[in-house]
């Protein structure tokens, strides 16, 4: 399997003086749920310093008031009823559907619906299990799922996810197998990145990761593109934040601080 390295990977692009933030990508996160609200807060600032103009978090009613915005700059949307996920998705590029996400009928109807339409999709965490539990065949052509090792193997009932992905890829996804080496699958495409270090296994870093991607697809990123080079940002900034905290200090959140710089290491 080919190692992917930096020489292949489009790094975002300057930005124009004549722009706003709506250029840079509208992106709204369905996640969280009673002890379980940092995740997609965690999501929505990676997205943020990877470059979204503009980021959201989608929360049933219930949960508005037990929710703690640590970020001011991310904003909430309040929902009772699909009809109202129907307003939410307007005018957004891109989606998170699972960060912390409660595995509840009504989440099952929000994906169904994120299914049918063709914003870009990103599904991770729980949302795997919703997914699973919705069915594997439909076609995922805007999505990218983000499994780690154990999420993959509950996914496709079988212990040996690599030999499985296909099942995935045949219906148009492209999947981030997160491991120690993380390995990047699409129709006909497979890639290994092995920048990452031990002191990212954290919680948390796999909710830094799918912000990271989603923001880039909110940025017109290709879905391989996104996948590949969201991993590879992620991984770098892991390593910077090693740098600085060692590995076993090492947060999530020293991640999400570390993305600028490794954008301006990733720069060409």
């Amino acid at each position: 399997m080919k190692k992917i390295t930096k020489d292949e990977l489009l790094p975002l692009p300057k930005r124009s003086k004549q722009t706003n933030k709506y250029d840079y990508g509208n992106i709204v996160i369905f996640g969280g749920s009673i002890g379980f609200f940092g995740a997609p807060a965690l999501s929505a600032l990676a997205a943020y310093r990877t470059g979204s103009g503009l980021v959201s978090i989608a929360l049933e009613e219930d949960d508005y008031s037990l929710y703690v915005n640590l970020n001011p700059e991310v904003m909430i949307k309040r929902f009772i009823d699909i009809e109202e996920v129907e307003k939410t998705l307007e005018n957004k590029n891109a989606v998170l559907f699972g960060p912390g996400l409660e595995d509840n009928l009504m989440n099952e109807r929000i994906l169904k619906l994120l299914l049918r339409k063709n914003i870009p999709l990103v599904i991770d965490a729980t949302g795997l299990t919703i997914l699973k539990k919705v069915g594997l065949n439909k076609r995922l052509d805007h999505v990218i799922l983000t499994p780690h090792m154990g999420e993959a193997k509950r996914l496709l009932d079988n212990h040996e996810p690599h030999k499985e992905i296909h099942t995935l890829t045949s219906l148009g996804a492209t999947v981030v197998l997160k491991d120690a080496v993380t390995t990047v699958y699409a129709k006909q495409y497979e890639g290994q990145l092995d920048f990452g270090n031990p002191g990212m296994a954290k919680a948390g870093s796999g909710d830094v990761l799918a912000g990271i991607i989603v923001s880039l697809l909110g940025q017109n990123y290709t879905f391989l593109e996104a996948a590949k080079y969201g991993v590879y940002l992620h991984q770098i900034a892991g390593g910077i934040a090693c740098e600085r905290r060692g590995e076993h200090s090492l947060l999530a959140s020293d991640i999400i601080d570390s993305i600028s710089e490794a954008l301006l290491r990733s720069g060409k």
